[in-house]
């Protein structure tokens, strides 16, 4: 007679199952735009209000002086561009008490942490949604960004006589990726053997009083451009899928949050739970059209 194995099925109720108290946390997209706009005009909004109204101020004419001849003034009529802040959205959760009692993770401080992240994605989020009004664009859809495309979106920006300083240059990593895929930036025989000849610098900026360390994404620069790398960069359509990167000075949009990202706890007796929210107040607008460029891939 065959004796009978004691096996994992009929010892079943003796082996435990356990939930690690490390949890698969999801993962999170850089988000850069926030920190690459205007925001000079949050403090006018602080207190009160939901508009700002920002008045033009536009370029004098030079003229030559004739003889025995008064001069001509200009007739000056000034338009104006308004920030209207209205987008107020919030992240909650509920957090029942026997979860928190029985719970071996803390899901009150994961899940906080989460309702902030949403918020400032959704920030981001309308950020890059206007490039939907830009006038400018270079590349093609569903073809990888070039050395061509990146100097041409430059050149427009020169053109606009946007300054210098504080330009980005933001994509998808599938459009990095291609970017370090051309020889000129990255092979040394193509390059040369001088670092500071190179048209890419990683790892920090060069000069300014910009701290990219700040921004997470941060990948180096292109021309003097600083480049970040995010998830977030908008995509429309199907065939061709079509990716919005942008190539903007700091003008070219503004971000005014009259509150900033808060977070409240309340306790509700009736649920014994713990109900948390997060909330934002805020406004976002295209501001000079000729500074920004939509690199398309």
């Amino acid at each position: 007679m065959a004796a009978g194995n004691i096996t994992v099925t009929t010892a079943a109720n003796f082996i435990p199952e356990i939930w690690s108290p490390e949890c698969r946390i999801a993962t999170e997209a850089n988000l850069v735009m926030a920190k690459l706009v205007n925001t000079d005009y949050e403090g006018e909004i602080k207190e009160y209000g939901d508009t700002v109204h920002i008045a033009d101020i536009s370029n004098l004419s030079a003229t030559d002086k004739a003889a025995d001849t008064d001069v001509t003034f200009e007739t000056i009529t000034e338009g104006k561009v308004d920030l209207v802040i209205n987008k107020h959205k919030y992240s909650a959760f509920k957090l029942e008490d026997i979860v928190k009692i029985q719970s071996r993770v803390d899901l009150r401080s994961k899940y906080t942490s989460k309702v902030g992240q949403a918020l400032a994605k959704a920030i981001d989020t309308d950020l890059f949604a206007l490039y939907a009004a830009l006038g400018q664009s270079v590349g093609t859809a569903a073809t990888d960004v070039t050395d061509a495309v990146i100097l041409r979106g430059i050149q427009y920006l020169d053109d606009a006589d946007a300054p210098a300083g504080q330009r980005s240059l933001v994509l998808k990593p599938s459009q990095m990726h291609a970017i370090l895929g051309i020889d000129k930036f990255v092979r040394a025989d193509a390059v040369g053997y001088l670092a500071a000849m190179s048209p890419i610098t990683t790892g920090k900026l060069q000069g300014g009083e910009f701290n990219p360390s700040q921004v997470k994404g941060y990948f180096g620069q292109i021309y003097g451009v600083s480049v970040y790398v995010t998830t977030n960069v908008p995509t429309t359509g199907t065939s061709p899928i079509s990716t919005h990167n942008l190539l903007f000075h700091r003008d070219a949009f503004l971000l005014a949050k009259q509150q900033d990202i808060r977070t409240q706890a309340d306790y509700n007796i009736r649920s014994l739970a713990t109900e948390v929210v997060a909330d934002v107040l805020y406004g976002v607008l295209e501001f000079r059209d000729a500074f920004a460029v939509r690199v398309l891939s």
